[in-house]
């Protein structure tokens, strides 16, 4: 039965001090000398009725033991981390949110002195620094490890959740974040453009990407084995069973996002283009390659020097220290801050303007309907195709030459170039 005992004197607030026993779930003893605020028991019934709280905890099995609170923050990541079950992409983002931004605030700190006001004041701060998903993730991160953490008993209640019961603050419309998409013809002119920089294997990127719907990431993974472009009566499809990415440094395919493997009816032109693609290669293991044949590979240099150009242009450049003169490409107008992305956003929008139906545009885009909805439809043969024939009316559309409006911007500014100077002589010494 739980009790108190008398510990020692404290002789600044000459008081004696007390603490509290009682039975642990496995039915031995423990102790605790300070209340949930961190206050000593400064009298024998205090101590012993907190005692006699945890045991009806104990009881009712809801019991937390005060010691595992003490755990920190940064000794859960490192047990927690081992025990999540996401993809090696999602890992490595979990990985990195917990040792730049949360750890370095949080980690020395117990997890059962973790206060929702802190947290919500730290988060604010956080969003002025980085951009709203960033910090979106970061808190999701800290969200699911406390939850785990309370599951654990290291604690009563999530820290991180606690604030989105009920509104508080100025209020905020849910407005989302307005991806910028393209309309065929816009998609046409990137492909051109890329086309005059790259060549044919960045050409049918594009369009495969818009026409499509699937990542880079999963155009990347597509082997030559996996597409089937002579028409049967069930039209030329491309298969997507896997991605190609980066894994902790080493070059790894794995399974598409969401384990959205499926296989694409494609328009009748993007299978002639991309059999025009693998006959140029014939020794490729793949049907979309880096610049020079190797796997393809998607990073900064290739955002900066081959996206950006080709949606938002390149001035012209002369010959330059014997550096070979450069075109211009003009920028496509109407399409700033497009995204390889925005090129998958743009199909799902081409398909609801061609009121194609639902379950059948989410299937194409490798998504799966939830609810009562995602229980009774079902993809046909019929409904592939029709899609697969807008898509082509589409295409075809983008190819008549447009008078009435403006497509082009005009060139950026040509750069600066850097001119190496030379280190300033010292005067001989006399």
């Amino acid at each position: 039965m739980a009790h108190a005992e008398k510990r020692g004197y404290d002789k600044r607030a000459r008081k004696w001090r007390y603490r509290g026993r009682y039975k642990l779930p496995d039915g031995r003893w423990g102790s605790v000398s300070k209340d949930e605020n961190g206050q000593p028991f400064y009298s024998e019934r205090a101590a012993e009725q907190y005692a006699h709280g945890l045991e009806v905890d104990v009881r009712r099995k809801q019991f937390i033991n005060p010691r595992d609170g003490r755990t920190t923050v940064a000794e859960w990541a490192e047990a927690w981390l081992p025990s999540i079950d996401v993809g090696p992409l999602s890992e490595k983002e979990y990985r990195l949110r917990l040792k730049n931004q949360i750890l370095p605030q949080w980690g020395a700190v117990p997890i059962g002195d973790l206060s929702p006001t802190a947290i919500i004041t730290w988060e604010k701060g956080l969003r002025r620094r980085v951009s709203p998903n960033y910090a979106d993730g970061i808190m999701s991160v800290f969200r699911i490890m406390l939850e785990d953490a309370v599951a654990e008993k290291l604690r009563g209640d999530n820290p991180v959740a606690a604030r989105k019961s009920g509104r508080r603050g100025r209020f905020k419309p849910r407005n989302k974040d307005e991806k910028v998409v393209a309309t065929p013809r816009q998609a046409l002119l990137i492909a051109r453009n890329a086309l005059h920089m790259r060549g044919l294997n960045e050409y049918a990127i594009v369009l495969a990407s818009a026409y499509t719907g699937l990542r880079i990431g999963e155009l990347a993974g597509v082997h030559r084995d996996q597409l089937a472009l002579k028409d049967t009566g069930e039209g030329a499809r491309l298969h997507s069973v896997q991605q190609s990415q980066y894994v902790d440094g080493v070059f790894t395919e794995i399974g598409n996002k969401y384990d959205s493997g499926r296989g694409l009816i494609l328009p009748p032109f993007l299978a002639e283009l991309l059999q025009e693609l693998v006959d140029s290669r014939p020794d490729s293991e793949w049907v979309f390659t880096a610049p020079k044949g190797g796997r393809l590979l998607r990073g900064g240099d290739w955002y900066r020097e081959t996206w950006h150009p080709m949606v938002l242009g390149r001035a012209p450049r002369g010959v330059v220290r014997g550096a070979k003169a450069r075109p211009g490409i003009r920028p496509v107008a109407g399409v700033e801050g497009l995204t390889p992305h925005g090129l998958r956003h743009s199909q799902k929008v081409w398909l609801d303007e061609g009121n194609h139906p639902r379950v059948a545009v989410e299937a194409r885009m490798g998504h799966v309907l939830q609810g009562v909805e995602g229980t009774y439809s079902h993809v046909t043969l019929a409904m592939e195709l029709a899609i697969a024939e807008h898509l082509q009316r589409l295409w075809e559309d983008s190819l008549r030459v447009v008078v009435d409006r403006r497509e082009f911007g005009p060139y950026p500014p040509l750069k600066p170039s850097r001119v190496r100077r030379s280190p300033k002589r010292l005067p001989n010494a006399i």
